[in-house]
């Protein structure tokens, strides 16, 4: 209740009525009791975009089905039609009044083109009791180029110097031509940091692949055969190339964060 004064007159009395009720329910945080289930989705559609054909399945997406109503949600299937396939969220679930379903989908490849499908949901929201979110992708085989190889790591970084030897050209290069073309660079390297055998040495080193044999001598460096993660590649790689005990080392001895114990073992990214 307030007054105002007109110029000249009295005052008057004014009543206000202000309703509140919007500004109430915004500040409700709970829903109200009494309300019929009502199911709201994340999103509206998915699209996996251009997928590699002979990559396998992709990786999921995901999306949320969440009850905004009073009553518990029964949702009582979720199934996914064409090349996709669900990773979460399949089963029969009841959805509290405020809770939610996360669902994931991956899209299978299995011919080139564009492909289509729906995640389809059957609820028991008295208004929306069948979903239907459409699903889309395109696979093709695509064209990739080399810009990097590291069989043996530092072999570029040590051994090739513009402008004679182009560390791109030796990137993009396959190791077959490695012997005839970089052999000579090698050996002129190893003489001038005085390794004890620059010829066999190079023949060691090159071609700059990443071998694997199961029955190759452990003990020495006779062989190169694979590594583990947890092994110090570029000690190894500057004992065998220098020989010098002063710099054997980038003294970096292990990664900065915990490799994985399962598939895919890296660890994960910073």
């Amino acid at each position: 209740m307030r007054y105002l004064r007109s110029r000249g007159k009295q005052p008057r009395k004014i009543a206000l009525l202000t309703l509140l009720l919007a500004a109430v329910a915004a500040c409700d945080e709970e829903t109200p009791a009494g309300l019929p289930a009502d199911a709201m989705l994340s999103v509206q559609a998915l699209d996996f975009g251009e997928v590699e054909l002979n990559f396998g399945a992709t990786g999921a997406q995901t999306f949320t089905i969440s009850n905004a109503g009073g009553a518990a949600l029964e949702v009582s299937s979720v199934t996914a039609s064409g090349p996709f396939q669900l990773t979460a969220g399949s089963g029969p679930s009841t959805i509290q009044p405020g809770g939610s379903l996360e669902v994931g989908v991956v899209f299978v490849p299995a011919a080139p083109g564009a492909a289509s499908g729906s995640v389809d949901l059957a609820t028991s929201d008295p208004d929306d009791g069948s979903i239907s979110i459409p699903l889309s992708a395109n696979a093709g085989s695509f064209t990739y180029a080399q810009v990097d190889r590291e069989g043996i790591p530092t072999l570029n970084t040590v051994f090739n110097h513009p402008p004679a030897f182009s560390k791109t050209a030796y990137n993009v290069a396959g190791p077959d031509s490695d012997l005839a073309t970089y052999r000579g660079q090698f050996e002129t390297v190893l003489d001038a940091v005085a390794n004890a055998d620059p010829e066999g040495t190079a023949g060691l080193l090159l071609p700059d692949a990443l071998p694997v044999s199961l029955a190759a001598d452990m003990t020495s460096f006779a062989t190169l055969t694979g590594r583990a993660l947890a092994d110090d590649a570029v000690d190894v790689a500057l004992f065998v190339t220098v020989g010098v005990e002063e710099l054997q080392s980038d003294n970096v001895d292990a990664n900065d964060v915990a490799f994985l114990s399962e598939f895919p073992y890296l660890a994960p990214a910073n």
